[in-house]
């Protein structure tokens, strides 16, 4: 079994940008989506975003947008939302008398105040970035076909059934070819399983096959939400509480809370719903099930509550102890991967790993880092796969 650590470079053949071209691409695609409204309004709330990050009076957040540096944008945001949640904890734990209740409570306002458009702007971005993903896939239907896709056809040809795929993308190119192949299946393919029906209102599952090759997603994805609680058509639980059914939290496995918009799955051609997410419930107020690029990550709690992603990294570490062979392609290791270091240089074998990347310098720090090939020449995606050698 061999594991495929992917970056953004893999996508970049099919047209996705790399983390230095980020910023710019959901931007145009905002300014060119016209007058539209989707949680926020592309016309006056993104002219707004752009106005408060030129001129705020936090020289951080002006010199990340001056730079269009998305990582440093959303760490100074994020950092922002931490001490407000750690001030709103103070405020609600303190025990020594009225007093100070009082006094932190002040405290919190006072600085929940000052940070609103830090909460504003950061939630608009993410939609931003969401809302750009999400169309990126849905224009990739049909493109599968075209000859920019070549690349990644032949990537997903190396695979062979029990390899594993870890990627740090949001996006779905491989499961896309890999599904053209019958390498994939949504059912169990992202590492979890997901229970299908025909739709809403016919509950006759859908029956799907194993997974040959399984495709981690450590930083989530796009078309990924939480569960809802309740199955749709469950009656409100009635008041006072009590026992529920097991068919009152819908027909997905409980240990599993998430679900797949049924509009990313037609973009793959399956059209199928997910008995977890109906095609009439609406999602516009739910965000994705992602770790949005920042230095502050947080993968202990997700919006589901499941622990998704200590599941997946657990699963992750599994399969790097297990591999014959890593192939880390197209990831540079970001500093703001602090987890992913910590992950690979604890699992992966010495002398067990290949870097393929068009940078020299990244070619030689990994090799360094994980004993790999320090020494190899940097090579394209396109050029170590008409390597007859490669594997």
């Amino acid at each position: 079994m061999n594991t495929y650590i992917l970056g953004a470079g893999v996508s970049k053949c099919v047209g996705y940008p790399v983390g230095s071209e980020l910023f710019d691409e959901f931007d145009k695609y905002v300014r060119e989506s016209g007058n539209c409204f989707d949680r926020f309004d592309y016309r006056k709330d993104w002219d707004a975003l752009h106005q408060w990050l030129r001129d705020n009076c936090n020289p951080t957040i002006v010199q990340a947008y001056a730079t269009k540096d998305i990582e440093h944008l959303f760490t100074v945001l994020d950092f922002a939302m931490q001490m407000r949640g750690d001030a709103l904890s103070g405020a609600f734990t303190a025990r020594r008398g009225p007093e100070e209740r009082t006094e932190r409570a002040d405290a919190f306002d006072a600085f929940d105040k000052k940070i609103e458009d830090y909460q504003r702007y950061r939630s608009i971005l993410l939609w931003a970035l969401e809302h750009y993903f999400a169309w990126r896939h849905s224009e990739d239907y049909g493109w599968e076909k075209r000859k920019e896709w070549d690349t990644l056809r032949a990537l997903a040809d190396k695979m062979k059934p029990e390899d594993v795929v870890i990627t740090f993308n949001y996006d779905a190119t491989l499961e896309r070819v890999l599904l053209e192949q019958k390498k994939w299946s949504f059912s169990d393919g992202y590492g979890f399983e997901l229970d299908f029906q025909q739709s809403r209102h016919d509950k006759t599952v859908v029956p799907s096959s194993k997974s040959p090759v399984t495709v981690l997603h450590l930083h989530g994805a796009t078309g990924w939400y939480p569960r809802p609680t309740f199955a749709p058509d469950y009656p409100s639980p009635p008041e006072g509480g009590g026992a529920l059914p097991v068919e009152a939290f819908g027909a997905a496995p409980l240990a599993t809370n998430i679900s797949l918009d049924p509009k990313f799955l037609t973009a793959l051609g399956i059209y199928n719903v997910d008995a977890c997410l109906p095609d009439t419930l609406s999602v516009n107020k739910k965000r994705h099930v992602v770790l949005h690029p920042s230095f502050l990550k947080d993968y202990e709690t997700d919006e589901s509550g499941s622990h998704l992603f200590v599941k997946l990294w657990q699963r992750a570490a599994q399969a790097l102890r297990e591999a014959e062979h890593t192939f880390i392609i197209g990831y540079s290791l970001p500093k703001a991967d602090v987890a992913a270091l910590t992950l690979l240089l604890t699992t992966l074998r010495q002398r067990a790993v290949t870097v393929i990347d068009r940078d020299q310098r990244v070619v030689k720090r990994l090799g360094h880092l994980f004993h790999g090939n320090p020494f190899a020449n940097a090579l394209t995606l396109e050029q170590w796969l008409n390597d007859s050698d490669a594997l």
